[in-house]
């Protein structure tokens, strides 16, 4: 019975070996660069997994990962929570553990591994004032994979600050300290949870509201 249990574990290590590896083939990534078992961003805020993030999934992974960042619970974040989430982040996207991000690792982190990041992708620009209503390219209320993909390259080339397609640690710190302070509206180094919640979903919106179910405004 014990020789079977170890020719069985045997025999799964292969496969998720050989999965792993047909998987870089397929979008050009090195076999460490997107284990497939480790769920990404995109993946975690398509609750339903229908391929699309609806505004309130969007809202519900945003409260989730606020609570997660916030450790002592006491509704604000500090400037240290927040770079201790970025760190972290920075060290999951970093896959092959070689002190850099590249395109590929960090748009696989976000919208998966068998995603392909187009470096020549040209984003447009927008004005639109929340994360969401940027992602969603074509207003449809709806955050799809490819629109994913042309968000975060875009905000890739804004943090690879010489421009060499490589994020070092401190050029990704530097961006969560911009992000932080952009979060914090009045300036009192800490974010509420309605600041945090201000940069995310465009709440105001009222038919977007109600078809999609988003939790009033606190």
């Amino acid at each position: 019975m014990k020789h079977t249990r170890i020719i069985t574990w045997m025999a799964g290590a292969v496969a998720m070996t050989l999965a792993t590896s047909s998987l870089a083939e397929d979008t050009g990534a090195t076999p460490t660069s997107a284990p497939a078992w480790q769920p990404t961003v995109f993946q975690k805020t398509d609750t339903n997994g229908d391929g699309n993030i609806a505004a309130a999934e969007f809202q519900a992974h945003r409260d989730a990962w606020f609570k997660e960042i916030n450790a002592d619970g006491d509704g604000k974040l500090t400037a240290d929570e927040f770079a201790k989430d970025q760190q972290g982040r920075f060290k999951d996207m970093d896959t092959n553990s070689d002190g850099v991000v590249v395109t590929e690792e960090y748009v696989a982190f976000f919208c998966g591994p068998d995603t392909k990041a187009n470096k020549a992708a040209k984003p447009a620009k927008t004005d639109k004032p929340t994360l969401f209503e940027t992602m969603d390219t074509n207003d449809d209320g709806f955050v799809t994979v490819p629109e994913c993909v042309v968000y975060r390259i875009a905000i890739f080339r804004q943090l690879d600050a010489n421009g060499d397609g490589k994020l070092t640690p401190e050029e990704f710190a530097a961006g969560a300290n911009k992000r932080f302070t952009a979060m914090d509206l009045n300036k009192d180094n800490v974010i509420t949870k309605d600041e945090f919640d201000a940069m995310g979903v465009n709440k105001a919106r009222g038919s977007r509201a109600s078809e999609t179910n988003l939790p009033v405004a606190n």
